[in-house]
């Protein structure tokens, strides 16, 4: 495997995996900003557009950390119990 495609913690070996994650900010055409949040193989996962390239950078970052949240709070719901629904919210 390629380093950084894993997320989150292997409980079995205590091993820490972590995902790479990319910002990208493009310019297409006057005036506008094309952004997005790729991960370590090249796929986007978070894409928009924007009028300014500091909105675009903000919009962009937002979307990173939104993400590295929501992973970080599933490997946690995971830790707890070990079980979880389809939807990844922790059963108890």
């Amino acid at each position: 495997r390629l380093a950084g495609t894993d997320r989150g913690m292997n409980t079995r070996t205590g091993e820490e995996n972590y995902a790479g994650f990319d910002v990208v900010l493009k310019r297409r055409g006057r005036g506008r900003w094309k952004w997005a949040v790729c991960a370590a193989g090249g796929d986007v996962v978070m894409s928009g557009t924007e009028c300014s390239r500091a909105a675009a950078r903000y919009k962009a970052e937002r979307a990173l950390f939104l993400l590295l949240c929501a992973s970080a709070s599933r490997v946690l719901s995971v830790g707890e119990e070990g079980r979880t629904t389809a939807s990844g919210l922790l059963r108890r």
